[in-house]
């Protein structure tokens, strides 16, 4: 799992028959410090995560699998919380 902020999203007319019930968000892993690193990240969506939102990212294959409903589905990357605060210690 990591925490990651909300920097898209992503509109495509064809998708895998399991991704319908979701959206389809590109994000940023983000550091302790609340920096953006790494390359970004599409993931799954059912909770309706909005842009600039923090986001909670499980990396779990079988809990994608369980939240879609759909054993076929390819993709591991899947919002599992919505933040609403984050303290950092300074």
């Amino acid at each position: 799992m990591f925490v990651a902020r909300i920097e898209g999203y992503i509109t495509s007319t064809v998708r895998h028959p399991s991704f319908k019930s979701c959206s389809m968000l590109l994000c940023r892993r983000l550091e302790p410090d609340g920096q953006a690193v790494g390359e970004p990240q599409i993931v799954l969506d059912q909770m309706g995560a909005g842009y600039g939102s923090e986001v909670l990212v499980s990396t779990d294959g079988d809990l994608a699998r369980q939240i879609l409903n759909d054993n076929t589905t390819p993709s591991r990357l899947v919002v599992v919380g919505l933040i609403d605060k984050i303290s950092r210690e300074q």
